[in-house]
């Protein structure tokens, strides 16, 4: 008589395990020592055929009573199951040939397992879809998709504003040699340093499977002017004091072209002055930031002393002392 069996052990389930415990636990071992997935692994087969026993029986509620009282022994099948891979170019193609006399109930369990029955391949349906079906998180998917690249690119700020065309040559491994391709990308409209731009299935090939993607990492100059920040556009705009003084509509650069901004009497320096809708376009929402010029006041290089002799006399007529605030604490220290 044949030694006994565990078969709980060897599904890993405990003896009070339900029939769905029993089920999921098969369904996952089979998986992992399938023999086409395991085609040079003796042992693996050996392990397969030692799983489809035991769920053969601890699914059956009679041959499982039996189990439990006499133990393996009753169910040994006397013949062998073989199989058989039989793959066309492609490798998609799977054949199983077994006896029903093996073991009791075989059909049932490649039914209810891979899809279809009898001896060999089902009618109306190819082992190898079977297979893909339970198999699918390792047969198919991520797995058969090639390695994504990425590309850093440095892009002018006009460019990453307003977008435009960038061509590019990539590499990619193929086979035993480095081979390249040239690609004219669009750059959307307000990409910023950092941004990603993603070139679908311009990666590694998958072999058999889709290839990756490409990914462009966005690298924008600075520009001699203009500093962006998010959607806003800054602009430093040198004013002179007598224009502070006393007002006056001055033309000022912006992506779009010129813009007239006026500067009001007696304005401070560092104020912003909004220009509305001639920021950056969002590249989500679509919707354009502002451009804000900030004032900057600045003396002249040489002040003449006829110039100084005004200054005099304007600071007699019009008495102000910017440092006031001052007064107190410069008390306190004297």
């Amino acid at each position: 008589m044949a030694a006994a069996r565990d078969y709980y052990q060897i599904l890993g389930v405990s003896k009070n395990a339900s029939k769905e415990e029993i089920k999921k636990a098969y369904r996952s071992l089979a998986r992992k020592y399938h023999p086409d997935l395991n085609p040079d692994d003796k042992g693996a087969e050996e392990k397969f055929k030692e799983l489809q026993e035991a769920h053969e029986v601890l699914s059956d509620e009679e041959k499982r009573k039996t189990y439990d009282m006499f133990g393996s022994a009753e169910f040994r099948p006397g013949g062998q199951t073989t199989w058989k891979r039989a793959g066309d170019p492609g490798g998609g193609n799977y054949q199983y040939t077994y006896s029903s006399q093996d073991f009791p109930g075989f059909e049932g369990i490649f039914k209810d397992i891979f899809g279809f029955g009898g001896a060999g391949r089902g009618p109306g349906r190819g082992s190898g879809d079977a297979f893909r079906d339970i198999f699918s998180s390792t047969s198919r998917g991520k797995a058969a998709k090639g390695k994504d690249l990425e590309y850093q690119i440095e892009i002018d700020f006009d460019t990453a504003i307003k977008g435009g065309v960038r061509d590019i040559t990539i590499s990619r491994q193929k086979l035993n040699n480095v081979s390249t391709e040239k690609l004219s990308v669009k750059i959307p409209p307000g990409v910023a340093t950092g941004s990603k731009i993603r070139v679908q299935g311009k990666g590694e090939s998958g072999g058999r499977g889709e290839k990756g993607d490409l990914y462009l990492r966005i690298s924008v100059k600075p520009h001699p002017i203009f500093k962006r920040k998010q959607d806003d556009i800054y602009l430093e705009l040198p004013v002179t004091f007598y224009e502070a003084a006393l007002g006056k509509q001055v033309e000022v650069p912006t992506i779009d072209g010129i813009a007239k901004v006026s500067i009001p009497s007696g304005v401070q320096n560092g104020t912003k002055l909004r220009l509305k809708g001639k920021g950056v376009q969002n590249i989500k929402s679509k919707a354009r930031g502002d451009q804000y010029v900030v004032v900057k006041i600045v003396m002249p290089d040489n002040i003449s002393e006829s110039d100084k002799e005004i200054f005099e006399k304007l600071a007699e007529s019009t008495p102000y002392d910017p440092r006031t605030k001052f007064s107190k604490y410069m008390k306190q220290i004297r």
